[in-house]
């Protein structure tokens, strides 16, 4: 199979314009509706929450560490210059993490191929920002997608698209985490937006004088807080001398505005479950996680976590950018490594044993480390001057 050879940039010149009348029907991004909040024609919105901010990282900041390589079978390829870089004008760990952030908060990471190398395989790609795509389909055919850049139709053909499951009602594009838990993000939001009023607008006293004084008039009872801040206003911490009876109560938030805490702590937990994470690394209470060692926390982040998502982007790019019977996978490898005194453990028992699991040089290569150790022989020439005349 071989496709077009020819460099193209992405610009207005390599789209086609769409028809003046289109059959096809707009199915994302959707406009707000009654009731419904900004974030849902607006999901980037979401990463203003820290939790939500926290949960997109620990993906898109784990996935971009992990070099893809080019197997056939279980055999590695040499890695071709696209896995290494897709976009040569981008680093590919920002690429990546671009598509990861896109594919959770929109649903939808999309790429166009922008040059094809002399096989007619994709040699270079540019990331095109989800929001800045509109996608069509014909009624009962969602697989014949059209896709729109400021009502310009772009080549489907060089349009490569991951989609987050799908919207059973439009099966053409994904369904984010934003849009799935919209209603307890929303809610997330306007605790954080009602702590924000109570800051802002609550007049809560520091503490309350309860004087033994019945009779305590406004202008003396002013007066009197007046003079206490004159007295003990700034850093320094001075005695008081009070009259007999009275009583200084310091006073915090209600009953009721510090039961916002406790919100928090169960919104942090809910937004976890919306990205499939244990509550452990978004600082839920939780204890499930907390006396492991970093191989089986990473491991049980990779296989619960992280491993469906790999998925989705190994089975999309595949197909776009290698011959069929090759496959971009992920160095797994690099996100499940353990600390180093667990890790010569391990590699000393496979070595080790009888028949050995595998060979030191394999072993080597496991930890970053070239095949075969090399020996550094430090040697001065030989002054000859110095030794003439010398009897042997």
């Amino acid at each position: 199979m071989t496709r077009r050879n020819r460099r193209v940039h992405l610009t207005a010149s390599t789209v086609r314009p769409g028809p003046t009348q289109p059959t096809t029907t707009v199915l994302w991004p959707r406009a707000p509706g009654d009731g419904l909040p900004l974030m849902w024609s607006q999901p980037h919105m979401a990463l203003s929450i820290p939790s939500v901010a926290r949960a997109v990282s620990i993906y898109k900041g784990q996935i971009k560490q992990a070099p893809m390589d080019d197997y056939k079978g279980v055999i590695p390829q040499a890695r071709p210059r696209l896995l290494d870089q897709p976009d040569p004008n981008a680093p590919r760990g920002w690429f990546v993490e671009c598509q990861v952030e896109d594919y959770l908060c929109n649903g939808n990471a999309v790429h166009y191929i922008t040059a094809y190398d002399v096989t007619g395989w994709p040699a270079a790609v540019a990331w095109i920002p989800a929001a800045w795509v509109s996608i069509a389909c014909q009624p009962r055919d969602y697989s014949n997608r059209t896709y729109l850049v400021g009502g310009v139709e772009l080549d489907a053909r060089r349009v490569v698209h991951v989609r987050r499951g799908a919207d059973r009602w439009c099966p053409a594009r994904g369904v984010s985490v934003i849009e799935q838990h919209l209603a307890t993000l929303d809610r997330v939001a306007m605790q954080e937006e009602y702590e924000r009023q109570n800051l802002r607008e609550g007049s809560v006293p520091s503490a309350a004088v309860i004087t033994p004084n019945a009779r305590l008039g406004e202008k003396e009872a002013d007066a009197a807080k007046v003079d206490w801040l004159e007295k003990f206003i700034g850093p320094g911490r001075r005695p008081a001398i009070l009259p007999a009876g009275t009583q200084v109560i310091p006073l915090g938030w209600s009953p009721a505005d510090s039961q916002m805490d406790e919100a928090r702590k169960m919104s942090l937990t809910d937004v976890a479950n919306a990205f499939n994470l244990d509550g452990y690394w978004l600082g839920a209470p939780t204890t499930s996680l907390t006396y492991r060692s970093p191989g089986p926390m990473y491991t049980h982040l990779l296989r619960l976590s992280l491993g469906p998502v790999l998925v989705d982007f190994e089975d999309v790019w595949s197909a776009a950018w290698l011959p069929r019977g090759r496959r971009v996978v992920f160095d797994r490898v690099t996100l499940q490594r353990d600390d180093l005194a667990s890790t010569v453990d391990t590699m000393t028992k496979a070595t080790g044993s009888n028949p050995p699991l595998m060979s030191v040089p394999e072993a080597r290569v496991y930890m970053n480390l070239p095949p075969t150790p090399t020996d550094l022989v430090t040697t001065s020439p030989v002054d000859t001057e110095s030794t003439e005349g010398i009897p042997a």
